[in-house]
């Protein structure tokens, strides 16, 4: 099943190295990062509303992940790049036989791109996925 945690999940989860993945730029697997235009996008406009909303704070995060249509940028990031879909393909076919986990910095409470992420393995090539994290809308 492919699956998902944040960094800081890792060790109270004991999930172990083989099992993950990260997600993140610059850690092996970039063309499954957010580009860095829509990762700046997000937090020019997090650090706006979190001036209302309070630093790191969740209601900040969300609020810009809406704001800046992150979910329909990075699915067409994606769906555009053979390679970003080779490698989520592949995640997919070993997730049949082994719990293989998303990994990047986000908490639960807050949006994140693995969740995205999962749920075009879902769609596009039929893995078995589990969502824990929040999905606003």
């Amino acid at each position: 099943m492919l699956k998902e945690a944040s960094v800081a999940e890792l060790r109270s989860k004991g999930i172990e190295k083989e099992c993950r993945v990260l997600v993140n730029r610059g850690r092996g697997n970039d063309e499954l990062a957010p580009s860095e235009a829509l990762y700046r996008d997000l937090q020019s406009r997090k650090s706006q509303l979190e001036k209302g909303l309070g630093k790191g704070s969740p209601e900040a995060h969300n609020a810009a992940f809406l704001e800046c249509d992150y979910e329909r940028r990075f699915r067409e990031q994606i769906a555009t790049d053979a390679a970003a879909l080779a490698k989520l393909e592949h995640l997919a076919r070993r997730s049949e036989h082994e719990d293989v986990y998303l990994v990047c910095y986000e908490g639960l409470t807050k949006a994140c791109h693995r969740r995205i992420l999962l749920r075009i393995a879902g769609e596009d090539f039929g893995a078995q996925v589990a969502v824990d994290g929040i999905e606003p809308r």
